[in-house]
């Protein structure tokens, strides 16, 4: 091997040490993304399932004023009864409506955190190839002897 070839090969072999450092800053950036997206989706997650609580303790207090209406012996305590069961399928319907702003928020989450972890995928197949390139110092594919 001349000279310039050896200079060609070390500054090739250099090139290439330098594009893995990059890729793997911008994996570690990634990677730290990734961690992001999937503290929103847990969080996203624990949000919904707060409010799917919150919404069958109002389902059953609903349910508790519909049986005491049944059972209301005045019209003083229907009417009392019937408020309440106003109030409760009020709030039972502000429920749904948040479950189902949660529900979107998971959605889009569930998107984002697919979407970053494909990103980290890519920058870990190209660092892999690099490495492969790497082990390879001619930039010609390693011979294995017979």
């Amino acid at each position: 091997m001349g000279v310039c070839s050896t200079i060609s090969a070390s500054r090739a072999a250099s090139t290439r040490v330098q594009s893995a450092q990059i890729l793997l800053s911008r994996s570690q950036i990634q990677q730290a993304a990734v961690t992001r997206a999937s503290e929103h989706l847990d969080d996203a997650r624990s949000k919904l399932a707060e409010v799917q609580v919150v919404q069958k303790s109002e389902a059953a207090e609903l349910k508790r004023f519909q049986d005491a209406l049944s059972a209301a012996d005045s019209p003083e305590q229907q009417k009392e009864i019937q408020d309440s069961i106003g109030r409760a399928q009020s709030d039972l319907d502000a429920s749904a409506s948040v479950e189902q702003q949660r529900q979107a928020t998971e959605v889009d989450a569930e998107q984002q955190l697919r979407t970053e972890q494909a990103k980290l995928d890519a920058l870990e197949t190209q660092l892999d190839d690099l490495a492969k390139k790497l082990d390879e110092p001619s930039g010609q594919p390693s011979r294995v002897p017979h």
